[in-house]
C-alpha cells in the first residue's frame, strides 16, 4: 500500500480553503465565523472573532471598503450578503465583549514606524503583539491620519480616541510633531533594527517589493497609499500587516518570501454549489433583528459535497482529509489498538464521494486498498466479513452453482447470470426471467448460477476474488464466449471492471427492447426511483429501468441523489455485516429522502428498505408479480431463507432439463421450531438455521451436550470455521425448539 500516494491525495481536498469572502479580504477576516455567530444572535462572540484579524476593529469595521462584497457567492442569488453592514452591527452591538489579553513579553528589538496613519498603526500593533519595542514618529500632533477626516456619524470621536489610547497603553512609544525625511533614515537604521514608512506620501520614489514590501534600502519597508496608490483603507491595513510579517522575518534572519502565496486578496480554490440556494433578498439593517436576518442569508460557504451526500462520512464525522489521516495512523500501528478498523470496514465503497467531489477524490478506492493491506498484514478482523465470505463460498459451491446451455441446444449466444442476491430473494422471478429470455431471444440462452465474487473484492481478499474471476472467465469460455445477461448491478460492475473482454447486457435492457406486458394492475402511481450504487456509472441501466416503468404505466419521481449521484442502500461494501448499526443508519437516511413508495432494481436494496419500514417494489414485482398491492410491503427473506431459496432454485430449475438432484446440507433433515423473535435475533447476529442444525446434529450424535433437568433444556456448542455457536433448545418429540442462540470468536478447548 502506497501511503505516500494516499497522503498526497489528502491535499486535493479543497474544503479547508477559505470562503471567497475571506480569501478576497486583504487581511482575511473570518467573515464566515463572525456571521455564524450573528446568526445565533451572539454579537459578543462575533466581535471577538472580528477583532482577531482586524486591528482597531471598532474603527476599521466602520470604514472598511469591503472588497469581499463582490466575491460573495450570493451575488446572483438575491444579492451579496451585506458584510460591511454586518461588521458595523457587530461593533455596535458586541464591542463591549470582555477580551482577555495576555501580557506582552518584550524581545528588546526596536522598530521605527514613520507615520501614525492606518498602515503605520497596523504595523505597530502587529509588531508590538510580538514583543517588539515600537516607536511611532508622527509629524502631526495626533494619530489616525485619514481616519480623523471621517465625520462623527461614521467614526465617533470617542471611539477613535479609545482605540488610540489602547495603542498607547500597549507600550508603543509615540513621538508626535516629528517630521522624518530621507536624510533621517540612515540614522534611524543605526538606532532601530528595521524601519517602516507609512506616511501616505514620500519625498523620493521607492522601489517596493510587492511580496515583502521591502524597499531598495535593506531593512526599510513601506506600505499604505505609497504602495497601494489608492484610498482603500483595508488595503492600507493589509500592507501594514504584511510589512510587519516581513520585518519580523528580517530581524530574525528568516526568508522574507517563503510561504506567502496567499497573503492579501486572492481567488480561493473553494468551489461552492449554489444550485439549491433560494433567491433571498437583502435585508436593510437598522436593528439587531435585521442583522440576524441578513446574516442568515449567508450560506457559510464550504464544499463538503462528499460529506453532505455520504452517510458514512456523516456517521463517522470525518471529511476526506481527516479520514486519510486516520487511515495513515491505522496503517502505521505495529503494536496496540488499530482503532480505525471498524470505520474502514463500514464504508459502502459506493463511489458517491468521487462523483460529488470537485477534485475527484475517491475514498472508496483508498479504502479498498486499505482493506487489502489489512488482509496482507493479517490485521483484518475475522468478524468483519466472515459471514459474507462464507456465503460467497456457499454460492460458488455445488449447492448453488449451475452452468447449462438452453434445453435441447448445444450452444449459447447468451448466458443468463441472475446473481446470488436475486436468487436468494426472488427465486420465482429468476425462473420467470429465464423463461422470458428463452422465449424472446434467438440463438440459445444458457443459465449460469453463481456469485460474481463481489464479497471478496469488498473484503480486500484478493485471493478469493481472483479465483472467482478465473471461475467466471473459464465458465464463459466453456459456454462458447456468449453475451452475458446480468440482472444484478453489482455483477455488471464487477464484470465490466475486471472482465472487460466479456460482452455484457443487462436484463433491463433486454426487457426494454423486447417489451413487457402492460397488463392492467391496480393503483398505478408515481414511484421514487432508487438507483443501485453499483450502477452509478452506467446510464444504460438508468435509462432502461425508467423506460420499462413508463411502458408499465408508472411515473418516476427522482430523489435528490439519483442516477450517477445515487446513495447506497446501506449494504454495499459489506457494511451490513461489518457495522449493522451504521448500515441501518444509511438505509434510514436514504428512505427518508421522500415520502412516496420506492422502486429498486436490486434485491438487497429493496429488502433493506422494506426491513426499515419503507414500502418498496422490485421492478420484477411490476413485471412478474401477483397481488401487486401487497408486494411493496412484503418483507424480504431471512438470511437462512435466502440460502434455502438458492438451493431450492437450483433443484427446481433443473426440471427444465428434466434433471433431478437431491442436495442437502449436513443435518438438513433436522426440524427446528423457531419463533419470530428468535429469528430476528438470528438474522441480526448472522446465524443461519443451517448452522444451528449442525450444532444440534453434531452434539446429539456425539452426546456432547449440557442438560439442565430443572428446566428440561439442552445446551450445545460447535465451532464452525472461525465462529463458536451456542444453542439452547428443547426437544419436542422429534423437533427441536430453539430458546436462545449466540456466537463468539473464542475456541472452546477440551471435551
Amino acid at each position: 500500500m502506497n501511503l505516500e500516494k494516499i497522503l498526497a491525495t489528502e491535499n486535493l481536498c479543497i474544503n479547508d480553503n477559505l470562503a471567497p469572502c475571506i480569501a478576497s479580504c486583504p487581511i482575511h477576516v473570518d467573515v464566515k465565523g463572525f456571521i455564524e455567530q450573528i446568526q445565533k444572535g451572539d454579537f459578543k462572540s462575533a466581535y471577538k472573532i472580528l477583532q482577531k484579524r482586524m486591528p482597531m476593529a471598532k474603527i476599521i469595521a466602520r470604514v472598511c471598503d469591503h472588497p469581499c462584497y463582490n466575491s460573495c457567492v450570493r451575488n446572483n442569488k438575491g444579492g451579496s450578503v451585506l458584510i460591511s453592514d454586518l461588521e458595523k452591527a457587530v461593533v455596535q452591538y458586541g464591542a463591549n465583549a470582555k477580551i482577555k489579553k495576555l501580557p506582552i513579553r518584550d524581545n528588546n528589538k526596536k522598530v521605527a514606524i514613520i507615520g501614525g496613519g492606518i498602515s503605520g498603526l497596523t504595523c505597530a500593533i502587529d509588531l508590538r503583539s510580538k514583543g517588539y519595542l515600537v516607536t511611532i514618529f508622527e509629524k502631526d500632533n495626533t494619530l489616525g491620519g485619514r481616519l480623523r477626516k471621517k465625520t462623527e456619524d461614521i467614526i465617533p470621536s470617542s471611539i477613535l480616541e479609545e482605540e488610540i489610547d489602547n495603542i498607547q497603553k500597549s507600550g508603543i512609544q509615540i513621538k508626535k510633531g516629528k517630521t522624518i525625511s530621507r536624510l533621517d533614515i540612515d540614522k534611524l537604521k543605526c538606532d532601530y533594527e528595521a524601519v517602516y514608512i507609512g506616511t501616505g506620501n514620500w519625498e523620493e520614489k521607492l522601489d517596493v517589493d510587492n511580496t515583502t514590501f521591502q524597499t531598495q534600502i535593506k531593512g526599510v519597508f513601506c506600505g499604505g497609499r505609497i504602495v497601494t496608490g489608492n484610498e482603500s483603507i483595508i488595503l492600507s491595513v493589509s500592507t501594514g500587516r504584511r510589512s510587519a510579517i516581513s520585518i519580523d522575518r528580517y530581524i530574525n534572519k528568516k526568508s522574507l518570501v517563503a510561504l506567502r502565496d496567499n497573503e492579501g486578496s486572492y481567488k480561493t480554490k473553494l468551489k461552492v454549489d449554489t444550485k439549491d440556494i433560494d433567491d433571498c433578498k437583502q435585508v436593510v439593517i437598522n436593528t439587531k433583528e435585521d442583522a440576524i436576518l441578513e446574516a442568515k442569508r449567508c450560506i457559510l460557504c464550504e464544499c463538503h459535497k462528499c460529506y453532505k451526500a455520504c452517510s458514512h462520512l456523516q456517521y463517522e464525522k470525518l471529511d476526506p482529509k481527516a479520514y486519510i489521516r486516520k487511515i495513515n495512523q491505522n496503517e502505521r500501528v505495529i503494536l496496540g489498538d488499530r482503532y480505525a478498523n471498524k470505520t474502514i470496514n463500514s464504508c459502502m465503497l459506493c463511489g458517491l464521494c468521487k462523483t460529488e467531489c470537485p477534485s475527484n477524490i475517491d475514498m472508496s478506492e483508498i479504502i479498498r486498498e486499505t482493506r487489502k493491506s489489512m488482509v496482507q498484514k493479517g490485521k483484518m478482523p475475522l468478524s468483519a466479513h466472515d459471514f459474507a465470505l462464507k456465503d460467497m463460498e456457499f454460492n460458488n459451491s455445488d449447492y448453488f452453482t449451475l452452468l447449462k446451455h438452453q434445453p435441447n441446444m448445444n450452444e449459447s449466444k447468451f448466458l443468463f447470470f441472475p446473481g446470488c442476491q436475486l436468487c436468494g430473494s426472488y427465486p420465482e422471478y429468476v425462473q420467470k426471467s429465464y423463461d422470458y429470455l428463452i422465449q424472446n431471444l434467438d440463438g440459445g440462452v444458457g443459465l449460469y448460477l453463481g456469485c460474481c465474487g463481489a464479497p471478496g473484492e469488498w473484503a480486500g481478499r484478493e485471493d478469493l476474488f481472483e479465483e472467482s474471476m478465473k471461475n467466471v472467465s473459464r465458465s464463459w469460455e466453456l459456454m462458447g464466449k456468449p453475451i452475458i445477461i446480468v440482472a444484478c448491478s453489482t455483477c455488471y460492475y464487477i464484470f465490466k471492471k475486471y472482465l472487460p473482454h466479456i460482452k455484457l447486457v443487462t436484463l433491463w435492457e433486454v426487457l426494454n427492447e423486447k417489451g413487457v406486458s402492460n397488463e392492467i394492475k391496480k393503483h398505478k402511481k408515481d414511484l421514487v426511483m432508487h438507483d443501485s450504487c453499483t450502477a452509478r456509472d452506467y446510464p444504460n441501466i438508468h435509462d432502461s429501468v425508467r423506460k420499462i416503468l413508463s411502458k408499465l404505466g408508472y411515473g418516476v419521481i427522482e430523489p435528490k441523489y439519483t442516477k450517477k449521484n445515487t446513495q447506497c442502500c446501506g449494504y454495499g461494501g459489506l457494511s451490513y455485516f461489518a457495522n449493522k448499526e451504521f448500515s441501518n443508519y444509511a438505509t434510514d437516511k436514504r428512505i427518508e429522502e421522500h415520502e412516496g413508495d420506492y422502486l429498486a432494481y436490486c434485491a438487497m436494496c429493496r429488502d433493506l428498505f422494506v426491513s426499515r419500514g419503507k414500502n418498496t417494489f422490485h421492478i420484477l414485482d411490476l413485471i412478474f408479480g401477483e397481488n401487486i398491492d401487497e408486494l411493496s410491503s412484503k418483507k424480504g427473506p431471512t438470511l437462512s431463507q435466502r440460502r434455502d431459496n438458492r438451493l431450492k432454485l437450483k433443484m427446481s430449475i433443473l426440471n427444465i432439463w428434466g434433471e433431478k438432484i437431491d442436495l442437502k446440507e449436513d443435518y438438513g433433515d433436522i426440524n427446528l421450531i423457531i419463533d419470530q423473535n428468535v429469528k430476528d435475533i438470528m438474522d441480526d447476529r448472522l446465524i443461519l438455521e443451517g448452522d444451528i442444525k449442525k450444532v444440534i446434529g453434531m452434539a446429539e450424535e456425539n452426546k456432547n451436550i449440557f442438560f439442565n433437568p430443572k428446566t428440561n433444556k439442552y445446551l450445545a456448542f460447535r465451532r464452525i470455521v472461525n465462529v463458536t455457536y451456542w444453542v439452547e433448545y428443547e426437544k419436542i418429540c422429534d423437533d427441536y425448539k430453539i430458546i436462545k442462540t449466540y456466537t463468539h470468536r473464542m475456541d472452546i478447548q477440551g471435551e
